[in-house]
């Protein structure tokens, strides 16, 4: 599995998370491929959640799903 850089995955706005994750779940199926069946729903949970505001979901929500988009959007393993 890739490991997450820390710091730069750390300040990535909200924003452009939850942009990445819609558009991982919507129409990279390449990407979307990369998650485990268990890491899709939490995604797709997470997503729905927060209606793109990050003060619907706990900083641990935030936190997997920064790691998720990572996993689908970061370097081949």
């Amino acid at each position: 599995m890739a490991r997450l850089p820390l710091k730069s995955v750390r300040n990535l706005p909200w924003v452009r998370v939850v942009t990445l994750a819609a558009a991982i779940a919507g129409e990279g199926r390449r990407r979307w491929e990369r998650l485990s069946r268990r890491e899709q729903d939490q995604l797709l949970r997470i997503l729905r959640k927060s209606r793109g505001r990050p003060g619907n979901v706990t900083a641990g929500e935030r936190a997997e799903l920064r790691r998720i988009v990572w996993k689908a959007v970061g370097p081949e393993r």
